[in-house]
């Protein structure tokens, strides 16, 4: 028997926090020490590090009561994350995949 659904994104996004951590460390530690970073760095954090949208959206997802069906509610964006998270939580691990390039402050 496979796994549930929302089992599956419950560990796309431990994988993905674990893809962004380290590079998310060095960035905070930089800002923490008053260096500056990259415009770059600055929106990656804004953006690609903050998983509050993610979470959001499994939150939504475990309180449904049919997730098919809230599933099929879901904007493409938000449908988008969950293929995301799904895939993730279903592949071996491959730690540069989402992350993208990780860096050390300067």
């Amino acid at each position: 028997m496979g796994k549930k659904p929302l089992d599956v994104l419950k560990t796309g996004l431990y994988k993905l926090q674990g893809q962004i951590q380290e590079r998310k460390d060095c960035l905070l530690a930089c800002l923490s020490r008053k260096e500056k970073i990259s415009l770059e760095d600055e929106e990656w954090l804004d953006h690609d590090a903050n998983l509050v949208n993610e979470e959001a959206l499994i939150d939504i997802l475990d309180k449904a009561s049919d997730y098919e069906h809230k599933f099929a509610t879901l904007d493409t964006n938000k449908q988008s994350v969950v293929h995301k998270l799904m895939g993730l939580g279903t592949e071996k691990a491959d730690v540069n995949r989402i992350a993208g390039n990780k860096r050390a402050c300067t």
